[in-house]
């Protein structure tokens, strides 16, 4: 059963029956849901844009930004598409530049309570959204931003650190939070292990793919001045022969000034440098050698059920012996499939190859 509820978290009613549900959570910002109804009045007014679904047996809510009326199967649908709460942050943009020694789970709680839950313009609060209890996890590391989304800013240190984002919500409260998951690997003996295999019978069905034709390993990353006077740094400088793989990237946005008491101050040199670093490895992590495995969960075996045994953000052991594969590697998307022939539920373990569009995306960044 789905809940529905509009912006304001007041409960409008409830979506008993459907032909399909698509719940599609991913290890960063981006989870989002795909919902077909039968087309009714009930149905309609309940399923707005804007208004918000979300389930008693997940701490996900998604709210709508999509719908489309297709009776091209002969029965008149009601084809819904959300995305996550989290997404709200693709409202808010930074309205000036942050210069950061900090960990990544505090760059992003501190760029969403300032645009979003205690702003200092009042327009700009979002009086729906909290922070969960801080964690503490990460590494300190050299940053600069300025003028981007806030999502754009949580989705990429999130992919560069292999940190999650979610949110929690009980039908009256959200609240976003940052979180690593637990290591359930065969390396270590705290946690029961989940060994995910054909050979062991609790997968249906299996996909591994792997790619390096847009790996690169060493990048000049070109900051502030013009000329011979641009400000330069490098990653992976000590690569060598074919194994080294180069890009440039521009990173004219890092400013070579910061504001003090109202007036621009140079940045020392190796301040700066290490800005550019940090930009250099966030976006060389969008050029990595992408080994995924999709795969397709037996339900009814114990021990590896999804969200009982293991959850979203787990490090998992995927072994198939007749691919002789044997690797530790994220959950990174869980999809739980619901459908009138039941409930199906597929994992990828690792970084897929990425689509066309998000291709595209990365190159117009």
């Amino acid at each position: 059963m789905l809940y529905v509820c509009n912006e304001k978290f007041e409960r409008l009613g409830y979506i008993g029956n459907f032909s399909y549900l698509l719940w599609r959570k991913k290890y960063g910002p981006g989870s989002e849901a795909e919902l077909h109804v039968d087309v009714t009045p009930k149905n309609i007014e309940l399923l707005k844009k804007g208004n918000i679904i979300f389930r008693q047996d997940d701490d996900e809510a998604m709210y709508i930004y999509y719908r489309q009326f297709d009776d091209s199967n002969g029965v008149d649908q009601l084809v819904i598409k959300c995305f996550s709460l989290t997404r709200w942050t693709d409202r808010r943009i930074l309205w000036r530049q942050y210069d950061f020694y900090t960990t990544p789970e505090l760059i992003m709680r501190q760029l969403i309570n300032e645009t979003m839950v205690s702003p200092a313009d009042p327009t700009r609060k979002i009086a729906q959204v909290q922070l969960a209890t801080v964690r503490n996890i990460g590494k300190a590391i050299q940053q600069q931003i300025s003028y981007k989304q806030v999502f754009e800013v949580c989705e990429n240190l999130c992919t560069t650190h292999d940190i999650g984002m979610r949110c929690l919500f009980d039908g009256r409260t959200l609240k976003y939070d940052f979180y690593e998951g637990t290591d359930r690997t065969i390396n270590q003996s705290l946690n029961p292990r989940i060994i995910l295999s054909k050979n062991r019978s609790n997968l249906l069905k299996r996909t591994y793919e792997d790619a390096d034709n847009d790996l690169k390993t060493t990048a000049l990353i070109g900051g502030a001045g013009e000329g011979p006077a641009r400000k330069m740094a490098s990653i992976g400088a000590s690569i060598a022969g074919l194994n080294r793989r180069e890009i440039f990237i521009d990173a004219r946005e890092i400013s070579d000034t910061r504001d003090g008491d109202g007036e621009q101050i140079p940045i020392p040199d190796g301040e700066y440098n290490n800005l550019l670093v940090a930009k250099g490895k966030e976006k060389i992590a969008e050029y990595t050698e992408f080994i995924g495995f999709d795969c397709e969960l037996d339900v009814t075996k114990e021990n590896t059920k999804y969200n009982e045994d293991f959850f979203l953000g787990d490090l998992v052991t995927i072994k198939d012996d007749d691919l002789g594969i044997l690797m530790n590697s994220r959950v990174m998307q869980a999809d739980e499939v619901f459908q009138e022939d039941g409930k199906s539920i597929y994992v990828t373990v690792g970084k897929s190859v990425p689509t066309l569009p998000q291709a595209i995306k990365r190159m117009v960044k």
